[in-house]
């Protein structure tokens, strides 16, 4: 038997040593990466099999999937091992979560209500903020389906090559015999023709869902356009405003879509921790809006995020550095891609996303495949309506390279 406090200690040193491990090795291989880059470059192409991007096993340059090809915050990471150890205990709510948020989105919150006695303790009210934070977007967005389709009867405006998550749920639903009407509004230069959807609005209508920026095109609506078609949209009718993305958005003086959920009872902005923190697999996401929203989504909620996706979320929030890097990546990719794509005659979309969409001018599907045997992975999104489109998400300096280089070797192959 141990005495007391050993146990105690080699938990301590455990989670240092897991720490200086984690982080340690994470530098290291940044670092290599960039010294096989340089070496590669200064003495021939470099290919997939120099890479190993973060995440991903070596050899694969995986850009499909919008992921953060720099990995999350190495603070991100150090919250989750100063927390790992304590699992086996139940967590209750999320800590300074909300309030974190709040300062990175500089939004005023309402003071903590106060403690009431009743019987034998004191206990307190829920605090009244305009976030509600789920176990990732992609769940929010199904809650919101759910909350507001499920009973049959509905109907969802969204546009005809958006995110397409929430008509996707109605599609289900209607497969069900849960009858949901869904209105597909063509897009107006791959974007949300907002003048278009709002004159679809019937009286059944009960939500519309924008994606912005777009996935997968990546155009970008401006403040005033989404401000104008919620002032005009009938207060009972849902506003749903996917922000997955709204960080790579380069325009140091865009205004979010924030303040409207703040403003409007029927407005709710959704975003995640998936894409610029660069946490997919942990699950993270909330939404801003009212409580009169909150109350009816709270309704079908079947639980929240777990601890350590709380505490890297907070840490990623604080991390600010991580935060300006991410983007930095995501702004160097759409620039370099531009560049090529132009010098190459391909038709592009512009992208404020951390992502972009071109035309290959042939059918894309053998192309992808002959990609991908030599190990680099993009998908074609709406393949139906764009046969001959891509879109590649962003990656490393490196890995970039090696994508322009394959995709320029497999176009100019008889495929």
């Amino acid at each position: 038997m141990q005495p007391k406090g050993i146990e105690t200690l080699n938990q301590g040193v455990s989670r240092r040593r897991f720490m200086t491990g984690a982080l340690a090795a994470g530098a290291a291989l940044t670092l290599a990466d960039k010294m096989a880059w340089a070496q590669q470059m200064a003495t021939g192409k470099l290919t997939a099999k120099d890479i190993h991007g973060v995440g991903v096993e070596p050899g694969l340059v995986r850009m499909a999937l919008n992921e953060n090809p720099i990995g999350p915050s190495p603070r991100a990471l150090e919250a989750i091992a100063e927390n790992m150890f304590n699992i086996n205990r139940y967590s209750f709510g999320g800590g300074n979560m909300v309030q974190t948020l709040a300062d990175f989105d500089g939004i005023e919150l309402p003071p903590p209500p106060e403690r009431r006695q009743s019987g034998g303790g004191g206990f307190r009210r829920r605090r009244q903020t305009p976030y509600f934070v789920t176990a990732g977007s992609g769940a929010l967005l199904s809650q919101i389906a759910l909350a507001y389709l499920s009973k049959g009867g509905g109907e969802v405006i969204e546009a005809e090559h958006g995110y397409g998550s929430v008509m996707g749920d109605a599609e289900d639903y209607n497969e069900i015999g849960i009858q949901t009407n869904i209105i597909k509004v063509p897009m107006k230069n791959y974007g949300h023709d907002l003048d278009a959807m709002l004159k679809a609005i019937t009286p059944k209508t009960t939500m519309v869902v924008i994606t912005n920026p777009n996935n997968p095109t990546g155009t970008l609506l401006t403040f005033e356009e989404q401000e104008k078609f919620v002032a005009a949209v009938p207060s009972n009718v849902l506003v749903v405003i996917d922000e997955a993305y709204i960080h790579f958005v380069k325009d140091p003086n865009y205004k979010f879509a924030a303040t409207l959920a703040t403003k409007y009872d029927n407005v709710i902005v959704t975003r995640t921790f998936s894409k610029v923190f660069g946490m997919p697999a942990l699950r993270l996401g909330y939404g801003i809006c009212s409580q009169a929203i909150q109350e009816k989504l709270r309704f079908y909620s079947t639980g929240g995020p777990n601890m350590l996706a709380y505490v890297a979320g907070e840490a990623s929030l604080k991390d600010r550095d991580h935060y300006r890097r991410s983007q930095e990546v995501v702004w160097h990719f759409r620039a370099r891609l531009e560049d090529e794509f132009t010098k190459m005659g391909m038709e592009f979309i512009p992208s404020s996303g951390n992502f972009m969409m071109v035309d290959l001018g042939k059918p894309s599907m053998n192309i992808m495949r002959a990609m991908m045997q030599k190990g680099v992975m993009v998908t074609n999104r709406r393949r139906e309506a764009f046969p001959n489109w891509i879109r590649v998400s962003s990656g490393t300096e490196a890995e970039t390279e090696v994508f322009l280089d394959v995709l320029k070797e497999v176009m100019n192959k008889n495929i």
